[in-house]
């Protein structure tokens, strides 16, 4: 992203950005809840939900401030953007780590 770069990009992008989150969700949501016991499955379901809540709240008002507190929208973004796909990859390192493997 720069000064320059075109709606019809910075679309594309964002679409790529929903279209992975819609298919992370849902797989997510299923390794959590199946890796508890049955008669815990509504509190993991509503831990999960309160902190996949509070996470958003958090990454919008923490990213809309460096947004916001840069020289510009586009390099505030390009930050933003920069540091949310390092986080993105942390989180694939720390799930590849911690979640156990199924013996087929």
């Amino acid at each position: 992203m720069q000064a320059g770069s075109s709606y019809g990009s910075l679309c594309a992008q964002l679409i790529a950005l929903g279209g992975g989150v819609g298919l992370l969700v849902p797989p997510l949501t299923a390794t959590m809840l199946g890796s508890v016991a049955k008669q815990y499955s509504g509190v993991a379901s509503g831990v999960l939900n309160a902190m996949r809540q509070a996470g958003s709240v958090l990454g919008v008002a923490l990213f809309g401030s460096l947004v916001g507190a840069s020289a510009g929208f586009a390099s505030g973004a390009k930050v933003a953007l920069l540091i949310s796909a390092g986080v993105a990859l942390c989180a694939l390192v720390a799930v590849m780590i911690g979640v156990p493997r199924r013996k087929t």
